[in-house]
């Protein structure tokens, strides 16, 4: 999507406060302050996108361009199976939040997967674990991997057929270590373990994926694993959390103006999000209480649609 700069530039400053804001207060569902990486993705997903589409609302509104955006927080991604760097069997989560801009106008999808991670010291993130080292592995290198939940109906995908597999997923470094807010950088898993420095916010990351200039073509004609893939996490995420069922229908982008907590035994499972920037932002969730744990794996999402008039 064409923005002239002045555009770029109020769309990433109100993208910036509202991210901050909810990294520094947390989410909606009255938690304390977020200090860990579910808990940081949790209140950008549901604390930041109330008040980001209100704002982009009254931006994009005299450009004849209508905005939507609907966010997930779940508390568990999908796990694949691949061969590790040690050409041994391996299994880690694919990610940790999932960005989806859909552009009506044009029919293209763009995404991306993105990992999150805290930084260890001020500036710069270190992969100690084993298990982040799988993690890092997946990310750079995108061997061919199986989805562990037959719900998914994906096996031997192959990120690098139909495009470049470098663009489907970059770390999202947080760094607590600043005096406040906290800071979310984007980084290339090429430049993982490393600085932060000069590293793009993740305000930015999410305007230019707007623009199409990061991210990867998801458009779902393409008929590529990446574009099913997404597709296919989308519709487990909102198939599971809309339909409350086992059996999906069509993907439909949820609507209405309402922020829903999901919780089962006392336990926060999954926060959802649905605004188009119109109304005011609710002040406090809708609670719903769950009987059993859902059934399958979905991903954190954050899904921005735009249209025309």
């Amino acid at each position: 999507m064409k923005l002239p700069p002045r555009i770029r530039f109020q769309l990433m400053l109100k993208a910036r406060a509202a991210i901050e804001r909810a990294l520094s207060s947390g989410s909606p569902t009255g938690l304390s302050v977020p200090r860990t990486e579910p808990g940081l993705v949790a209140a950008v997903t549901t604390y930041a996108i109330p008040q980001l589409a209100k704002d982009w609302r009254q931006i994009l509104q005299p450009t004849g361009t209508n905005i939507a955006i609907s966010a997930v927080f779940t508390h568990q991604a999908p796990k694949v199976r691949f061969i590790g760097p040690h050409k041994t069997k391996a299994a880690c989560e694919l990610a940790d939040l999932l960005l989806v801009v859909d552009n009506i106008r044009t029919g293209r999808r763009q995404a991306a997967l993105i990992q999150a991670k805290m930084a260890a010291q001020r500036g710069t993130v270190i992969i100690s674990r084993p298990q982040d080292k799988l993690q890092l592995a997946l990310f750079q290198n995108w061997p061919r991997f199986d989805f562990q939940e037959p719900i998914y109906k994906l096996a031997n995908v192959d990120f690098h057929s139909g495009g470049s597999a470098h663009d489907c997923g970059q770390y999202g470094v947080i760094d607590r270590h600043f005096v406040s807010p906290p800071v979310w950088s984007q980084m290339l898993p090429s430049t993982v373990p490393g600085k932060t420095l000069a590293a793009p916010l993740l305000a930015e990351f999410i305007v230019d994926l707007v623009r199409g200039r990061v991210g990867r073509d998801a458009t779902p004609a393409l008929a590529t694993d990446w574009s099913r893939t997404v597709e296919a996490l989308m519709t487990v995420t909102y198939g599971r959390l809309f339909h409350h069922r086992q059996s999906l229908g069509p993907l439909a982008f949820p609507r209405g103006n309402t922020t829903q907590a999901f919780f089962l035994q006392n336990n926060l499972i999954q926060v959802s999000v649905t605004t188009d920037g119109s109304l005011p932002t609710d002040e406090e969730p809708r609670f719903e209480l769950m009987d059993v744990e859902p059934p399958n794996r979905a991903i954190s999402t954050i899904w921005i649609k735009l249209g025309g008039d």
